[in-house]
């Protein structure tokens, strides 16, 4: 048998077989958990850096200011530079928080875009998912196993 006739049989078996619903859907949460993971984790980043850049604005700010306090000064200049860091402890923290939620935010649209385009994928291909599948299997499957709940057609009386 030449390569071409082994190659043209190893497609015919693979597309005949049936789709195997519980590794496609193994697979399918798989994917949808690394892409959330993968989301997550660059908000993760995003989240470090927002902390790293008001630690260093704040490490700048507070040097700068203890050189001004080991100069004396006047009890007004004291005065000035307490509100000051008043007013810089504020404004950052103000900041801060802003920035952490909007972090948040976009790592939370990442997250449902991702769920949302695979979605999309399987409502353009007129696939059903394989959780569509599997809730489709279920209530007969379930009668098997627990007979007073089973799935009853309707008209039907629930025992004969």
């Amino acid at each position: 048998m030449n390569t071409k006739a082994k190659d043209s049989t190893a497609r015919r078996g693979a597309s005949s077989d049936p789709p195997n619903f519980l590794s496609e859907l193994g697979r399918h949460q798989l994917a949808l958990a690394v892409d959330g993971t993968t989301a997550l984790c660059r908000g993760s980043q995003a989240l470090r850096k927002i902390q790293q850049d008001a630690a260093h604005e704040a490490s700048v700010f507070h040097e700068e200011t203890a050189q001004r306090l080991f100069v004396s000064c006047q009890p007004t200049e004291l005065m000035a530079i307490q509100s000051e860091i008043l007013r810089f402890t504020m404004q950052s923290a103000g900041r801060y928080w802003q920035q952490i939620a909007a972090s948040a935010m976009q790592t939370q649209v990442e997250m449902i875009k991702s769920v949302t385009h695979v979605l999309e994928r399987e409502k353009e291909t007129g696939t059903k998912s394989p959780m569509e599948v599997l809730q489709s299997v279920m209530p007969p499957l379930a009668s098997s196993f627990f007979p007073m709940t089973a799935h009853v057609p309707e008209g039907q009386p629930l025992h004969s």
